[in-house]
Order: C-alpha cells, then sequence, then structure tokens
C-alpha cells in the first residue's frame, strides 16, 4: 500500500463528497477556480498498530458573480454538516479498507488579496482545515 492511494482516494472522495477538483501542493498549477489544495502535514503515532496522516486541506476559490458565491457557501455548510451529523467524517475506502477523513477547521475563512504589484483582483476566499485519517501501520509496510 502506497500513501498515493489514500490521497488519491482522498482526492476523489472530496470531488464526489464536496464537488470540487482537489489538488496536492506544492506540485500544481495556480488555479483561481473553486478547488482544494492538499498538503502533506504530519504522522504520528495513534494507538498500537495504528498511524496517522495530516493533512493541511485549504479551499480556494476566487470570483465575482452570484454562481461562484453560491458554490462558495455551499461548501463551507457541506463540510460543516459533515462536522455535525452522527458520522463526523469523510468515508474513504483504500484497498477494501474503510477510513475515515476527519475534517477540522484551523482558522476562520478569509479573503488574501493580491500584492499591489499584481492588481487587487481576484480576490480569493480560503478556509483552512486540517484533516486527520487513521490508519493500519501495516499500510506503509513493505
Amino acid at each position: 500500500m502506497e500513501v498515493e492511494e489514500i490521497v488519491d482516494s482522498l482526492k476523489a472522495e472530496i470531488k464526489s463528497q464536496l464537488g470540487f477538483p482537489a489538488f496536492l501542493v506544492p506540485q500544481k498549477a495556480g488555479n483561481n477556480t473553486a478547488h482544494i489544495d492538499l498538503l502533506f502535514l504530519d504522522m504520528t503515532e495513534c494507538g498500537e498498530g495504528n498511524l496517522k496522516l495530516v493533512f493541511g486541506a485549504t479551499y480556494r476559490t476566487a470570483g465575482t458573480h452570484a454562481k461562484w458565491l453560491t458554490k462558495t457557501v455551499k461548501l463551507s455548510r457541506t463540510v460543516t454538516l459533515m462536522n455535525k451529523s452522527e458520522k463526523p467524517y469523510m468515508p474513504l475506502t483504500v484497498a477494501g479498507v474503510k477510513l475515515r477523513a476527519y475534517w477540522i477547521r484551523t482558522e476562520n475563512p478569509r479573503w488574501l488579496y493580491p500584492s499591489e504589484e499584481e492588481s487587487s483582483m481576484p480576490a480569493e476566499y480560503v478556509i483552512p482545515w486540517t484533516v486527520e485519517i487513521d490508519i493500519p501501520e501495516r499500510f506503509l509496510e513493505d
């Protein structure tokens, strides 16, 4: 099992359940359309025989029209409702094993503006999350 399979499954579920593409950073091109940037942050011990993979998952979008704003509001609501449901996680299946991706908002949403040298638009709306996935340690063993 490779971490790549876990990341691919997480990206697929983000697209399926949230409706936005996800990109593994820093290996991505710039993009103003609604998407989620995934960045590996850490791996820690999580009980006997288990590890926790930790990713930064930053929702980013830039736009100026009502349809864009509607999508932005819906994503925030979808993740918030997922965290308040009976199953407060995003289910993933990797190599037939069911995993859980827990989304934790790490900061308040904010607007980011380009530098004055570039221009004042498009401003970017950003919602930072941390995603924690508990995996069996055997996933990383050869």
